[in-house]
Order: structure tokens, then sequence, then C-alpha cells
């Protein structure tokens, strides 16, 4: 469960990292990310104190350098096939997160680029 809790902090931090680097914290892209703690929430994967936790982390900006290794270092605690499906899924956030304003500025499009490089996907 520990891992998990990680997963979804991690998840948390980067999107709205992602949803800050174009300058503009978007309203679409706020209640994306809103709207992800409150699936985790309806499916009891988040309890009152974890949800308060990553809301209050959410309240600072992440630089791209603390999300790679961020993310760096919670996928080194998973076998090859889990590290790659986390990979993905955070790829797909990621993805979600930047066209959920209807538009993808270039700054945004930069950071997925290296953040899939930094990863080695497509």
């Amino acid at each position: 469960m520990e891992k998990i809790i990680s997963v979804v902090k991690l998840m948390a931090k980067t999107g709205l990292f992602f949803a800050n680097v174009d300058g503009q914290y978007h309203r679409a892209e706020k209640r994306y990310i809103d709207n992800f703690l409150s699936g985790l929430n309806q499916i009891g994967s988040l309890d009152a104190e974890l949800h308060q936790e990553v809301l209050s982390s959410l309240q600072r900006k992440f630089t791209f350098d603390e999300i790679v290794s961020e993310t760096e270092a919670l996928v080194s605690g998973f076998t090859d096939k889990e590290r790659t499906a986390i990979l993905h899924s955070i790829k797909g956030f990621i993805n979600q997160v930047i066209r959920s304003d209807s538009r993808v500025d270039n700054a945004e499009q930069e950071a997925y680029k290296q953040w899939k490089q930094a990863f080695h996907l497509n």
C-alpha cells in the first residue's frame, strides 16, 4: 500500500508541475487533477490524511529536476515490469493534464518530451 501511496503523491506533483510549466495553472488542468484525486477517494485509495497531504503538496511549485529525481527514486523500488507500467501510467496522466485545457503550449510539449527522454519512453 505504501508504494501505491507514493505513486499517487508523485502523480499529483507531476500533474501540478506540467499544469504550471506554461506559466498558467488553468482551471481545466486543476479540475483534471482534482478529479483524479476525487476518483481515488471514491474507490477508497486515499484516506483523509493522505488526501490532505497530497493537497498541501500542491501548494508549491516543483522543478523538472525534482519531478525526474522523485520519479527515478520511486520506480527504482519496483520490478522492471512494474516500473514500465508506472511510467506509462504517469506518461498518460501527464498527457491528459497538458491537454485538459484544450491547448498544448510549446513549454508543455518540450517538458513532456524531456520527461519521456529521461525515462526512455516514446
